[in-house]
């Protein structure tokens, strides 16, 4: 063992330390206190310190540290700046190609007219000459006959007749109340209207001819006259208690005779269900004003009939005939076809157009129309308006000009639902066109015939396609170049659809 000398055990002790002396704490492993340690441990003097300081303080020097952002500022600036470019690109990409699309797809403009539409309604009650009556006319004028007589048949049929020589001007009805629902195939009559081929008659004259299947039946129908100078109404009242073994049959016949003065008629208006209505060539010996031809379930023939208004309606069956009209013609039915040939006369000193309407259900529409307008100059509104439907049947129709009348303003619009469309003008008509179906064929051509415009000779005539499909054509024909829908003048328009058959319209020049 060796013992070292009190030299050097006071050489390796320390020097001694005249500042203060910081202590540092013990060890963490420690974790103790010495029992009797005066001074506390490091976490406790460590709260005791942040004690002592504010809330504020507390708060400053213990921020959480900042939460990272999902997207930073560059970001947001780098987003925003690359929007602003494609907003840019779209304005002046996309805005002239939508643009120009749009103008590919929609019709050329057209000219909006300002005038009043002059449609008349179609009700002619006023047409009807309303003193003809059970309960308010004399009875002696009902139920009349000039002769009668029974049938030698099983059921003792009844027939009377009767004949007036009535006016030959004024207002003109025949009505019946027979039903088409409840009188089907009970009654059954035929009306005839025309000139009297004895010229040796001067007036006009109405006969009535009734047969009835039994003495009872004869008695209870009731057919009264209205008779005047200036009016003349047959109304024929049908009993409401008739069986299917019933039958009523009547034969109706009114002549105007072969005067050199023309009969004057104000209105002629005839309402016979279930009856056949036919009408002959009138010539110059009759002057009509209105006429109104309707009967549900009534064929009806006309052989020449021109008047102002013209109204033929039916339904069930069928119209064919000869009109001439100078403000409106009207001709409807349903299930049944229409052939008519229709000549329009439009006074440029009217204010209004001339108005054709025709109209069909299941079957066929046929109409050829001849225009007439003594124009001397352009009209600012159409001379005529046409509107022709049918839903299923084959849509024919033609529009001429007459030889003396200069080219028109035609506005058209004929619809088929499910049937082909075939449309022709002849080589004066000017305006734009459309046609279109959805599953069928379209198909717009022009013939080779040559016409001059009567209103400035060195204009040539043009057909311009302004857009051409299987399914759908517009575009515009007439003298000079396309107007664009910029002339003062109004121009004619037509439009002509169809759903699931083809579509021809042909311009004859």
């Amino acid at each position: 063992m060796i013992i070292q000398e009190e030299d050097d055990l006071l050489k390796s002790k320390d020097p001694l330390v005249t500042v203060p002396v910081l202590r540092h704490p013990e060890r963490a492993a420690g974790r103790r206190r010495r029992p009797l340690s005066p001074l506390p441990d490091y976490e406790t003097s460590q709260a005791l310190a942040l004690n002592d300081l504010n809330n504020d303080s507390l708060i400053t020097f213990n921020k959480p540290p900042p939460k990272r952002r999902f997207i930073d500022s560059r970001s947001w600036r780098a987003g925003i700046t690359a929007l602003g470019i494609y907003i840019i690109l779209s304005i002046v990409i996309g805005i002239p190609l939508i643009i120009k699309k749009s103008q590919e797809n929609k019709p050329p403009p057209y000219y909006n007219s300002n005038y009043a539409i002059p449609w008349l309604g179609k009700t002619t009650t006023s047409h009807y000459v309303t003193n003809v009556s059970l309960t308010d006319g004399d009875p002696s004028d009902c139920k009349v006959w000039q002769t009668t007589a029974q049938l030698d048949d099983a059921q003792h049929s009844m027939v009377g007749e009767i004949l007036y020589a009535i006016s030959s001007d004024g207002q003109f009805s025949i009505t019946s109340n027979a039903s088409y629902m409840s009188s089907m195939n009970v009654v059954m009559g035929d009306l005839f209207v025309g000139i009297n081929p004895n010229t040796s008659v001067a007036n006009a004259t109405l006969s009535v001819k009734m047969q009835a299947s039994n003495v009872g039946l004869f008695d209870q129908t009731q057919v009264c006259f209205a008779l005047s100078d200036n009016a003349t109404g047959l109304a024929i009242y049908i009993p409401d208690n008739m069986s299917l073994h019933d039958q009523l049959l009547f034969n109706i016949t009114l002549l105007y005779p072969q005067s050199p003065i023309a009969a004057e008629v104000d209105s002629f208006a005839t309402y016979l269900p279930l009856f056949t209505q036919t009408f002959g060539d009138f010539g110059d010996y009759v002057n009509f004003r209105k006429v109104s031809i309707e009967g549900p379930v009534s064929k009806i023939f006309v052989g020449s009939i021109e008047a102002g208004q013209i109204l033929v309606e039916t339904s069930l069956e069928s119209i064919y005939g000869q009109f001439a009209a100078s403000r409106s013609l009207f001709v409807s039915t349903i299930q049944a076809p229409i052939n008519i040939n229709a000549t329009l006369f439009n006074d440029p000193d009217s204010n209004f157009p001339t108005y054709i309407e025709v109209n069909t259900g299941s079957s066929n529409l046929t109409a050829n129309v001849t225009l007439n307008a003594p124009n001397k100059n352009p009209l600012q509104r159409p001379n005529f308006i046409a509107n022709m439907r049918t839903f299923y049947g084959q849509a024919t129709a033609s529009f001429v000009h007459d030889p003396t009348s200069p080219p028109t303003a035609l506005n058209l619009r004929l619809e088929n639902d499910l049937g082909p469309v075939n449309v022709s003008f002849d080589q004066y008509f000017q305006g734009y066109f459309q046609a279109s179906t959805k599953l069928g064929v379209v198909s717009v051509t022009q013939g080779n015939a040559s016409s001059s415009d009567p209103f400035d000779s060195t204009l040539d005539r043009n057909f311009f396609l302004s857009y051409i499909s299987d399914t759908r054509t517009f575009g515009w024909i007439g003298w000079g170049p396309h107007s664009g829908g910029f002339l003062q003048e109004q121009i004619g328009e037509v439009v002509v659809e169809t759903s699931i058959a083809n579509c021809i319209l042909f311009f004859d020049g």
